[in-house]
Protein backbone atom coordinates (compact mmCIF):
# COMPACT_ATOMS: atom_id res chain seq x y z
CA UNK A 1 0.00 0.00 0.00
CA UNK A 2 0.98 3.62 -0.42
CA UNK A 3 2.06 6.08 2.18
CA UNK A 4 -0.87 6.66 4.56
CA UNK A 5 0.57 9.57 6.53
CA UNK A 6 -1.71 12.56 6.74
CA UNK A 7 -0.79 16.18 6.68
CA UNK A 8 1.18 18.53 4.50
CA UNK A 9 4.34 17.27 2.88
CA UNK A 10 5.51 20.27 0.93
CA UNK A 11 5.13 24.01 0.97
CA UNK A 12 3.50 25.94 -1.80
CA UNK A 13 3.60 29.68 -2.34
CA UNK A 14 0.99 31.44 -4.43
CA UNK A 15 1.11 35.16 -5.06
CA UNK A 16 -1.48 37.38 -6.63
CA UNK A 17 -2.15 41.05 -7.00
CA UNK A 18 -5.88 40.29 -6.97
CA UNK A 19 -8.02 40.10 -3.84
CA UNK A 20 -9.44 36.68 -3.00
CA UNK A 21 -13.03 37.86 -3.47
CA UNK A 22 -12.35 38.60 -7.16
CA UNK A 23 -10.83 35.23 -8.12
CA UNK A 24 -14.17 33.89 -9.34
CA UNK A 25 -14.44 36.68 -11.85
CA UNK A 26 -10.85 36.26 -13.03
CA UNK A 27 -11.12 32.48 -13.34
CA UNK A 28 -14.52 32.76 -15.01
CA UNK A 29 -16.24 30.37 -12.59
CA UNK A 30 -17.10 31.37 -9.03
CA UNK A 31 -17.83 27.81 -7.90
CA UNK A 32 -14.50 26.52 -9.20
CA UNK A 33 -12.61 29.47 -7.71
CA UNK A 34 -14.26 28.86 -4.33
CA UNK A 35 -13.34 25.17 -4.47
CA UNK A 36 -9.73 25.88 -5.42
CA UNK A 37 -9.33 28.54 -2.74
CA UNK A 38 -10.96 26.29 -0.14
CA UNK A 39 -8.39 23.56 -0.81
CA UNK A 40 -5.46 25.96 -0.91
CA UNK A 41 -6.45 27.91 2.18
CA UNK A 42 -7.42 24.95 4.38
CA UNK A 43 -4.11 25.06 6.26
CA UNK A 44 -2.36 28.20 5.23
CA UNK A 45 -0.72 31.30 6.47
CA UNK A 46 -2.08 34.16 4.42
CA UNK A 47 0.00 37.29 4.16
CA UNK A 48 -1.59 40.45 2.84
CA UNK A 49 0.46 43.48 1.94
CA UNK A 50 -0.89 46.92 1.32
CA UNK A 51 0.77 49.93 -0.16
CA UNK A 52 2.87 50.63 -3.19
CA UNK A 53 4.87 47.93 -4.87
CA UNK A 54 8.64 48.11 -4.33
CA UNK A 55 9.12 46.65 -7.81
CA UNK A 56 7.05 49.41 -9.42
CA UNK A 57 8.72 52.06 -7.27
CA UNK A 58 12.19 50.89 -8.34
CA UNK A 59 11.12 50.67 -12.00
CA UNK A 60 9.82 54.26 -11.85
CA UNK A 61 13.10 55.40 -10.28
CA UNK A 62 15.11 53.68 -13.05
CA UNK A 63 12.95 55.34 -15.70
CA UNK A 64 13.39 58.74 -14.03
CA UNK A 65 17.17 58.29 -13.95
CA UNK A 66 17.19 57.19 -17.59
CA UNK A 67 15.08 60.18 -18.64
CA UNK A 68 17.32 62.68 -16.81
CA UNK A 69 20.94 61.49 -17.05
CA UNK A 70 23.32 63.84 -15.22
Amino acid sequence: MGDLTLGPRRSIVITSNRIVQDWGRYLGDTTMATTILDRLMHRCAMLEFEGKSYRLKEAAARLAIGANPT
